[in-house]
């Protein structure tokens, strides 16, 4: 017999039991709902393109060209085939075969085009990673979810919108991983091996053939092998022995290949000699001892402190307040979705939905320890292997540009070691995807503001152009352009000498470049020998050469958000707002080179495919434009750009812009303004000083005759004790 209720036997048929409070039945029904919805594994690589897009595609159309990206496009598209086949014969040929095939398949020089290249290539390695895992732990399809979706983020490495170059590196390792795959696939069917095995070594021989970044990942093929027969039942010996067979092909191609790079190839080290080899043989001890430093500290930081790199906040100063609130939508945004698309993805046993409170120690959805461990030990010894080729050459690695590139090796390592760290994580599968989900969220957010500083860096890429054509419509060939160290990030002068050909010579197709661009800081002592006229210049561009002279360079400044600058050889020699060498480049220049047009030719334009339509006619506009004036006598069409200038109601960045349009004004009569302009311009520094007192000084001397206002201006400004 029951006990008698204590509100006369009546049950409640509303109100909330302590059992209810802690296990209430909506969470309950909820939780029951979520635990039947499904998201098949085969949707996983549409989860891999959404991430993809995230993280590298949102900020695509405002992206640009940088560093060898440049370099590549301006040989492509005005020296064709022969000129790529000639710009990699020593530096990565089979590389260069790719870039033969992509370039003419692509046909395109829209920037936007090839960011969309390099988005896809990424999304692509990480499919074929999320193919290699699955089959390798066929039971545990969490492993390959978790370690793909890290791979795409990866966030030590921060270059992705150089997209023509990393694009071509993630064919490659694409390569690799697919490559892989056929070999696990062979291995698992063996009746077909003859269908899988010889698409795999071909595979195998493009990475192995194409760069030495992924090279020694080769080596993790018996493991990759060994581990896929782990579910198979079969003794260990059998193990063994089926995955030695199944390697040896693959092992003949690399020793194979190995042997030809050194010992056959001539340029195997021409842009890194492998100086630990050096060291180890003078200084066995000490060499051995920085070494392993070396490796603990490339180790932690590719596989530990580049996911804590992910938590790195953006600076609202930097990134502006709109941009930073997108930020932090972005990171929120991409966390719940990613939460979501995992936790759903998860593999059920079957069993009804956990109560609250039970420990989890059989649940489906984390990968099971024995996997985990295997993928750890795999994960770490990836890391161990592709450090190698960064150690040998002795590099240094960070998560800065241009050294971000270095931690490329080590991802697939870091991915499957986090991965199998997180699985064997003692917490609840909801623990785990939550912080899988932040950390995915977090690393699309730095990624994000990578991608804002390369898209700040093409905003002056453009600017320096648009601003040069307008200052410099025409060149004359064999002209060298001298520059400060411009605030351009991702790229150098080396790049950008690809641009500037592009724009002043189009038509030019031959293996002589017209003009080169060198950052005097950079080049001297190099191609630049000294700043002294009448030495020679010469530099190999790879596909083709530039000769040129000291005696025939043209000097500018660019430091935004000052104007560009031709720098005025009477007057900015004594410029000690510039750098010391610019100085010293702008007493070596002459506007001479800076040609003026004749009738029937046309001023040379950015390509608008490239940069865009032509940017509002601002104050640099007419600055340049009233400075070329300046330079063809003109003194009218300067007073005017001068009036139109000022109506703005915009003011030089740089109280050295004054100058022209003092020039200007005292040149055509109007010793009013000009007087007013120098007085601003002394007010803003003293070192103004002695530059006004020069510009008054030719103003004088070119005049030819004795004028009150100029004598009164000098001694205003105190000149007499100077001139």
């Amino acid at each position: 017999m029951k006990a008698p209720m204590a509100d006369g036997g009546k049950r409640p048929h509303s109100g909330r039991t302590q059992t209810d409070m802690d296990n209430p039945a909506g969470w309950r029904n909820l939780g029951g709902y979520l635990y039947h919805l499904r998201i098949p594994h085969t949707a996983h690589p549409l989860l891999l393109l959404v991430l993809s897009g995230l993280c590298y595609g949102l900020l695509i159309p405002w992206l640009g060209y940088y560093w060898d990206d440049w370099a590549f496009l301006w040989v492509a598209e005005k020296l064709g085939s022969g000129g790529l086949e000639r710009y990699f014969a020593t530096n990565r040929p089979f590389w260069g075969m790719i870039f033969r095939l992509t370039t003419s398949l692509i046909n395109s020089t829209v920037p936007w085009h090839w960011q969309v290249f390099g988005l896809v290539w990424r999304w692509l390695s990480a499919v074929a990673f999320w193919l290699l895992l699955r089959r390798t732990w066929r039971e545990q399809p969490q492993i390959a979810a978790w370690a793909s979706a890290l791979m795409v983020v990866y966030p030590a490495f921060s270059q992705q919108p150089i997209a023509v170059n990393y694009g071509h590196f993630f064919i490659v390792l694409t390569a690799y991983l697919l490559s892989c795959v056929l070999g696990v696939q062979a291995l698992r069917q063996p009746r077909k091996a003859w269908l899988f095995n010889p698409p795999a070594l071909l595979l195998a021989a493009v990475n192995l053939l194409a760069m030495e970044y992924f090279y020694l990942l080769e080596l993790l093929r018996p493991l990759w092998l060994w581990f896929a027969l782990s579910k198979d039942g079969a003794t260990a010996r059998l193990r063994l022995r089926r995955t030695l067979i199944a390697w040896l092909p693959f092992l003949a191609l690399f020793v194979g290949v190995t042997v030809w790079r050194a010992f056959f190839f001539p340029y195997q080290t021409q842009n890194y000699a492998p100086v630990l080899l050096e060291s180890l043989r003078q200084q066995p001890l000490a060499t051995l001892l920085q070494l392993s430093g070396t490796i603990a500290r490339d180790l932690w930081l590719t596989g530990i402190a580049a996911w804590g790199y992910a938590f790195r906040l953006p600076d609202i100063a930097e990134l502006g307040t709109r941009t930073t609130l997108f930020y932090a939508l972005l990171v929120a945004g991409t966390t719940l979705l990613c939460w979501m698309a995992l936790a759903l993805s998860c593999p059920r046993s079957g069993h009804s939905y956990p109560r609250s409170g039970h420990s989890y120690p059989n649940d489906e959805a984390a990968p099971r320890r024995k996997p985990a461990a295997q993928a750890a030990l795999l994960g770490f010894t990836a890391m161990l292997v592709a450090g190698v080729p960064i150690w040998v050459v002795n590099v240094p690695l960070g998560f800065d540009f241009p050294n971000s590139r270095f931690t490329l090796p080590f991802m697939v390592g870091a991915c499957l070691l986090l991965t199998a760290l997180l699985a064997l994580l003692p917490a609840r599968a909801w623990i785990r995807t939550t912080l899988l989900a932040l950390l995915i969220g977090f690393s699309v957010g730095v990624q994000f503001q990578s991608a804002s500083a390369f898209r700040r860096d093409w905003q002056y890429q453009k600017s320096l152009f648009w601003q040069m054509t307008w200052r410099m419509p025409a060149l004359q060939p064999g002209t060298t352009l001298l520059f400060n160290d411009l605030p351009i990030q991702f790229a150098s002068d080396n790049s950008l000498t690809a641009p500037l050909n592009w724009i002043y010579a189009p038509e030019n197709h031959s293996q002589h470049m017209d003009y080169m661009l060198y950052v005097t800081l950079v080049r001297l002592g190099l191609g630049l020998p000294q700043l002294q006229p009448g030495l020679p210049i010469y530099q190999n561009y790879l596909a083709a050469e530039f000769e040129g002279s000291t005696s025939q360079v043209v000097a500018l400044h660019f430091e935004p958000p000052g104007c560009l600058r031709v720098l005025d050889a009477d007057i900015e020699p004594h410029n000690k707002m510039l750098p010391e060498l610019s100085r010293q480049a702008a007493a070596l220049s002459n506007t001479r080179w800076i040609l003026p047009l004749s009738q029937g030719e046309t001023d040379a334009t950015p390509p608008p495919h490239i940069f865009g339509e032509e940017p509002r006619r601002d104050w640099c506009y007419y600055y340049a434009s009233a400075d070329l004036a300046r330079q063809q006598g003109d003194w009218q069409a300067l007073a005017t750009l001068a009036e139109q200038a000022f109506a703005l109601g915009e003011y030089p960045n740089d109280p050295v812009e004054r100058l022209v349009f003092i020039e200007g004004y005292a040149r055509s009569g109007d010793w009013q303004r000009a007087a007013e302009l120098t007085r601003q311009a002394a007010d803003i520094t003293p070192l103004m000083q002695p530059l006004l007192c020069r510009l008054w000084q030719r103003i004088a001397d070119e005049s030819g005759r004795a004028i009150p206002e100029i004598e009164e201006m000098h001694g205003e400004l105190g000149c007499n004790d100077q001139l």
